[in-house]
C-alpha cells in the first residue's frame, strides 16, 4: 500500500512539471502567455482561411502586427487598421475601430505545429481549452522569414 501511495505522489508532481504555456495534442502546442505575444509582436503573419471569403473574393491574407497593438490587416482588395492584445493569457483578440467589414471583437485560442500557427475560436473550443475538431481552424499562418510551413493550401 505505501508503494502504491509513492507512485500516486510521483505521478501528480511529474505531471506539475509540464511547462504552463504548452498544451500538446497531435502536434499541436498551445501557444499562452509571452509565448504567445512573443509570435504575434512585431511580426507579419502570412495566412489564409479555412472557408472561402466571398466578399474578397479570396482564402488569403496578411496581418502585421505591430508591439504597440496596433494591425496593419490586408484580404483581397480590402485593407484596415486594427488593434490586437492577448486577453486572458491565452486568447488574441482583434479589432478593426473604424471599418464597416469587421464590425466585431474576434477572439482566438491559438495552437502551433511546425511553425504554423492555427486559430481556433472560442465556440470551437471545449471546456478544457481543447479544440472540438482539430480539423476546424478559422484560419493559420506562418510568420513571414522564420522558415515556418502549413500543409498544402486549402485554396
Amino acid at each position: 500500500m505505501i508503494k502504491l501511495k509513492y507512485i500516486l505522489a510521483a505521478f501528480f508532481l511529474s505531471a506539475l512539471t509540464v511547462p504552463a504555456y504548452a498544451n500538446n495534442s497531435g502536434g499541436f502546442t498551445q501557444m499562452k502567455g509571452e509565448a504567445l505575444r512573443a509570435v504575434f509582436s512585431d511580426t507579419m503573419m502570412v495566412g489564409e482561411y479555412r472557408e472561402y471569403r466571398n466578399i474578397t473574393r479570396t482564402f488569403n491574407y496578411t496581418e502585421y502586427h505591430s508591439k504597440d497593438g496596433k494591425t496593419d490587416y490586408i484580404e483581397g482588395r480590402k485593407r484596415e487598421a486594427g488593434r490586437w492584445k492577448i486577453v486572458g493569457d491565452e486568447k488574441i483578440c482583434y479589432k478593426y475601430p473604424n471599418s464597416r467589414y469587421y464590425t466585431q471583437t474576434y477572439c482566438f485560442y491559438v495552437f502551433n505545429a511546425d511553425g504554423c500557427y492555427y486559430k481556433f475560436t472560442p465556440s470551437n473550443m471545449t471546456l478544457k481549452r481543447r479544440p472540438k475538431n482539430w480539423d476546424k481552424w478559422s484560419s493559420r499562418a506562418v510568420r513571414k522569414g522564420a522558415g515556418g510551413s502549413c500543409a498544402a493550401p486549402v485554396g
